[in-house]
């Protein structure tokens, strides 16, 4: 590809050469610099919202792109059921849950008699709640709510809660402070231990009087955790009080006071405490929602050659006003993500748009603007179920997430051992010699002589794993070999500062023309790239406060609460020498089952390294009950 080519070396030697701007002026901008800045600038708009998979946004922003397509005259990728070409491959999800009329929340006394139904400024369901109707039940203070035999901590010791209501404080022992022991402690784990120890429900006694500033009763539905062990109710401090039939909140306040500064102490039993018994009602109703992935296609030229498929993706979709996935918690502004991942998708559309101009691709070139990834990998998955292309003829699959941040020069490339001589290639790809060049006045176009010192156009960082946090991990679980391109995380990751004007536009369009260069070499080569299972480059899906690995690979994006399906399993770990495998769904690890990811870390949480544990996981309709040794977490 002659013209993209020349506008990667003229890049190549702005970044390279540095021309300073003091002394002369600014190079004229190259027509896929302009694209660039047009693409990021509306899909990172406060207009569309942050393109939250579901909203108004998102949709808006999948028209984008499918327009772009249809502009550049792409072939419409999906069919539908009678046979109806489309850019968009819709998919559905579980989006979020409302509460019916009969949820509710009634305190009794030792007699029975109500002492009051709470109204919705006093509690609120946890939104990952499983349903409840609970009769007047006896309700038991278990202090944090934790127990754990590795940390020698038990707030469950000598009180029995079979098929009462525990009520806990939320927190964890001597406060929240970045490097506690008990910071794997959340809901998720609270309400395992309360499952565990026989209870019929939990209730969190929020740190406020003001539901709408607590996080728990703000926090926003999250598909990939699937629903808590136990039905949980999050309550005001007030209300908290009155059901441990304390004076008021302040002596509530007392004894989280003397908690937190005697955390040695937290298990004490508070026997004098005589709480009233509670009868809980929750009315789940789950709301499905349809998203969409946008295909575009132009298919080979070579009749060999065009029945295999090389897939380039990007998602689209991003963090709307925040919640969920945000790292400005309380934020609600929007959340433009213009580096994540507006960044890729403006590359992805602009190298449809060459590939399209050039008409000399010898394989089917296949552009995904993928939707759900902040959800858990939906859209890439989708795919993958209903692939518009053999996965078995799709040789490659091409990532672009956060490309919009170059700095010093430094890209990272993964996916390098997902094929035989993918390193060799990329690195290959790297070098150039831009010697000089002439600008032709007339054509306004860029020509370079040849020379003979080669310099590296990016310092790369190459990863082995195929796996990873982006929609190539799914294309790699179905045995596709990957690479993903990415400039790094930054301070604006996940929060509303991430901006269309804090895009590197000169770097994001040498990596354009560097991916597209790569494209174009796998297009050429008349051999398929070599699958290879890849060397895990390290462990991922851990979270503070876990000791061990078992080196799987979560379907984040399937919960139906029946286990714990894997994407995958890395090569030489624990999960894979016991036999474990990419599809299998684990179902119990030692007496705990497992349904869903919270189950899981819970577990992960309470492993040791080194000691066996049983395992049973479902493959297919097969149920394997295997071992399993963790290994210690690096």
């Amino acid at each position: 590809m002659k013209i993209m080519k020349k506008q990667l070396l003229l890049t190549l030697l702005l970044l390279l050469i540095g021309l300073s701007v003091s002394a002369q002026k600014a190079p004229k901008q190259s027509t896929l610099e302009k694209n660039l800045r047009k693409h990021v600038s509306y899909l990172a708009s406060d207009e569309l919202e942050g393109r939250r998979t579901g909203e108004k946004g998102a949709t808006f922003a999948a028209g984008y792109v499918s327009n772009m397509f249809q502009r550049y005259k792409l072939k419409a990728g999906y069919a539908d059921a009678d046979g109806g070409k489309a850019f968009l491959q819709p998919f559905s999800y579980v989006s979020g849950v409302t509460f019916g009329p009969a949820t509710a929340l009634e305190f009794q006394n030792a007699s029975g008699d109500s002492t009051g139904n709470l109204d919705s400024k006093m509690w609120k369901p946890y939104i990952h709640s499983p349903a409840a109707n609970i009769d007047s039940s006896g309700v038991v203070f278990a202090v944090y709510g934790i127990s754990s035999a590795r940390l020698g901590h038990d707030d469950y010791r000598d009180i029995d809660v079979r098929g009462k209501i525990v009520v806990v404080l939320d927190g964890v022992p001597g406060g929240d402070h970045p490097h506690s022991p008990f910071n794997a402690y959340n809901v998720e784990a609270k309400a395992n231990i309360a499952k565990e120890k026989g209870a019929a429900a939990l209730i969190v006694i929020a740190v406020t009087d003001e539901l709408d500033k607590e996080r728990l009763a703000r926090a926003n539905y999250n598909q990939t955790l699937g629903e808590t062990a136990v039905p949980v109710a999050v309550i005001t401090r007030s209300a908290g009080s009155k059901l441990l039939n304390l004076k008021d909140a302040a002596e509530l306040n007392q004894i989280e006071k003397w908690l937190e500064s005697k955390p040695e102490f937290a298990e004490v039993k508070f026997a004098g405490l005589k709480p009233q018994n509670a009868s809980l009602k929750i009315d789940v109703k789950k709301t499905s929602t349809e998203a969409y992935n946008v295909i575009g296609i132009i298919e080979g030229r070579d009749q060999a050659l065009k029945n295999e498929a090389i897939v380039i993706g990007a998602h689209y979709d991003h963090l709307g006003y925040g919640g969920q996935g945000s790292l400005a918690p309380n934020s609600k502004e929007v959340h433009n993500g213009a580096d994540d991942n507006a960044s890729g998708t403006s590359a992805l559309i602009e190298l449809a748009r060459q590939f399209a101009k050039a008409k000399s691709n010898r394989r089917t070139m296949i552009f995904i603007a993928f939707g759900g990834e902040e959800e858990g990998l939906l859209g890439s998955k989708a795919y993958i179920e209903n692939p518009v292309f053999p996965i078995a003829n799709t040789i490659a699959m091409i990532n672009m997430d956060m490309v919009g941040r170059l700095r010093d020069r430094k890209l990272t490339v993964g996916g390098i051992g997902t094929a035989a001589r993918w390193d060799a290639v990329v690195r290959n790809n790297n070098r150039r010699v831009p010697d000089v060049y002439t600008k032709d006045k007339d054509k306004n176009k860029t020509s370079f002589a040849s020379g003979s010192e080669e310099v590296e156009l990016f310092k790369l960082e190459l990863n082995q794993d195929g796996f990873g946090p982006s929609d190539h991990s799914s294309f790699y679980a179905a045995r596709i070999p990957v690479l993903f391109f990415f400039t790094g995380t930054h301070s604006d990751y996940h929060k509303p500062s991430d901006d269309a004007d804090k895009i590197n536009y000169t770097g994001l369009e040498a990596i354009t023309g560097f991916v597209g260069d790569l494209v174009n070499i796998l297009d050429r080569n008349p051999t398929r790239p070599v699958y290879k299972v890849a060397q895990s480059s390290a462990p991922q899906g851990g979270r503070r406060g876990f000791n061990v690995s078992l080196g799987t690979i979560p379907a984040y994006g399937d919960s139906d609460n029946t286990g714990l399906k894997l994407d995958g399993v890395r090569t030489d770990s624990a999960a894979d020498k016991a036999g474990i495998k990419g599809g299998d769904k684990i179902t119990k690890i030692a007496d705990k089952e497992i349904r869903n990811i919270s189950d899981y870390m819970f577990m992960l949480g309470e492993m040791k390294a080194g000691e066996k544990y049983e395992i049973v996981v479902m493959r297919g309709e097969e149920k394997l009950t295997l071992t399993i040794v963790p290994d210690p977490r690096q």
